[in-house]
């Protein structure tokens, strides 16, 4: 009997100094959209930062998502594998969503902008824990397959979704 089914959340950051193909496709469409989108809160050019313009107008939050449209196409070629989490065997943890997030972005500086992804697994079934391991399966039309383990470390969000209970009569 499954302990409970979770999700595990990895975040990615993207910055100027990218390393990877993906990270420097990410990071440079992002800015250019962020270029594109932003002009409408920039306040006739006289605000240049993004959290200058979310202290002048609330409604800006919505660069998080229309950055996101950006990269869709990047964050489809991943095929649905977390590019920052692996089992122990090296293998990629599967998400099913990636959310972008600005962290800060400047219109006069791109060294300035920094964005991260966040990206959900799929629903898990917790088996056990063991140590700093989560003995995990995917949780598929509720069969359970292949368990596979996952360390535990600081960069890991665990969300909890529902622990199985038995129930007495």
């Amino acid at each position: 009997m499954p302990l409970a089914y979770i999700n595990l959340c990895a975040k990615q950051y993207f910055n100027f100094m990218c390393s990877t193909n993906f990270e420097r496709r990410v990071f440079h469409d992002t800015y250019r959209e962020f270029q594109k989108k932003s002009r409408p809160f920039s306040c006739n050019e006289n605000l240049h930062t993004f959290s200058e313009m979310l202290s002048a107008n609330e409604k800006a939050k919505v660069l998080h998502q229309k950055l996101q449209y950006s990269v869709m196409t990047s964050i489809d070629a991943l095929e649905s594998k977390i590019p920052v989490l692996n089992d122990t065997d090296s293998r990629p943890i599967l998400f099913d969503l990636a959310e972008l997030h600005i962290y800060s972005s400047d219109l006069l500086n791109k060294a300035n902008h920094v964005v991260s992804l966040t990206y959900t697994s799929k629903r898990l079934v917790l088996h056990e824990i063991v140590g700093d391991l989560l003995i995990l399966s995917y949780d598929i039309e509720s069969n359970f397959n292949r368990p596979f383990m996952v360390k535990v470390t600081s960069d890991l969000k665990i969300n909890y979704e529902q622990r199985q209970e038995m129930v007495y009569s």
